[in-house]
């Protein structure tokens, strides 16, 4: 018998109601990555706002002056996290970037941490006034540029293996250009992943017509595969699909879509470490959306202990 994949969906944040004692880690960007009113009235859940720089090296904690955290060093995240021993982990990673979320899932999962991660879809985006062909949506004020994410550091690392790139993709058709011009890669080792179902009905069509240039790039528009787009695990058994067709390659996975599908892919670099996760990190325009709309409750602990039992 196949058991459901261990997610809870409600209509919004609100309507979720976190477990006492527990521990939520979170930060803020916009409306939807607010804390919601009822869950300040969880007897025993401890609330640490994390605040992020312009830098990619650390964030703070409490404050913008609080104690800031290195994300350079692993022992510094093992010795922020201990204080929380014993205590369910969950992060609402809505309104954090991947460079602090991502080292933070990693370093729970491997210290034995019982972790879910939160995680609210926009109501709206932002639409572009006057919109090229590849930005219909005004997310990302600019690129920083191609850089290893803290903790998954693999990036120019030599290799017996060549390279097979799997986009990620979302609106922002100039992100999946900056990835080949940078990376270079062969037509026939592109293979895009496009978020079906969207959060929307209209979504896919949006990101379809968005990275169309792109797409177009040695023909890469022929191996686009398919995947919930608020779904990591569905999005985990999507590249473990590609890495068991292309055996001989690697993957070079770059999470420039949904949060949902970002999750998937540190997931998926974490069980698998010969993975690359390459990424582009955009500065996020504070603005971006609109509201909120459903609440994605995503038990990774669960997750990763049936695949480890399973085999990544």
């Amino acid at each position: 018998m196949i058991a459901p994949l261990p997610i809870e969906v409600t209509a919004s944040a609100a309507e979720f109601i976190p477990p006492s004692g527990g521990v939520l880690l979170h930060g803020t960007l916009e409306e939807r990555s607010l804390v919601p009113d009822p869950w300040r009235t969880v007897a025993g859940l401890e609330f640490i706002e994390i605040f992020e720089s312009d830098h990619l090296s650390s964030f703070r904690v409490g404050s913008t002056t609080g104690a800031e955290i290195t994300l350079r060093r692993r022992g510094a995240l093992e010795r922020f996290l201990d204080q929380f021993d014993g205590r369910q982990l969950l992060i609402d990673y809505t309104g954090l970037s991947h460079h602090v979320w991502m080292p933070l899932l990693k370093v729970g999962l491997e210290s034995g941490f019982d972790m879910k991660l939160i995680y609210s879809e926009p109501a709206v985006y932002q639409f572009v006034p006057n919109p090229r062909l590849s930005d219909f949506f005004d997310l990302s004020e600019k690129i920083r540029g191609i850089s290893p994410i803290p903790t998954f550091s693999k990036l120019s690392d030599p290799r017996s293996k060549a390279p097979v790139l799997v986009p990620l993709l979302g609106f922002e058709g100039t992100r999946f250009k900056h990835v080949i011009e940078t990376l270079q890669p062969e037509g026939q080792d592109i293979f895009p992943i496009v978020g079906i179902p969207g959060f929307q009905l209209d979504f896919p069509f949006h990101s379809y017509r968005g990275n169309a240039d792109a797409l177009s790039f040695n023909r890469a528009w022929e191996n686009v595969r398919f995947s919930d787009a608020a779904c990591p695990f569905t999005l985990y058994g999507t590249l473990s699909d590609i890495k068991d067709a292309r055996a001989a390659n690697f993957l070079q996975i770059s999470p420039i879509g949904t949060k949902p599908h970002a999750l998937g892919a540190a997931l998926f670099a974490i069980l698998n470490p010969e993975t690359e996760l390459v990424y582009d990190h955009p500065v996020r325009k504070k603005q971006r959306s609109v509201g909120a709309g459903r609440c994605h409750i995503y038990n990774v602990s669960e997750f990763v202990r049936r695949r480890r039992a399973s085999g990544p």
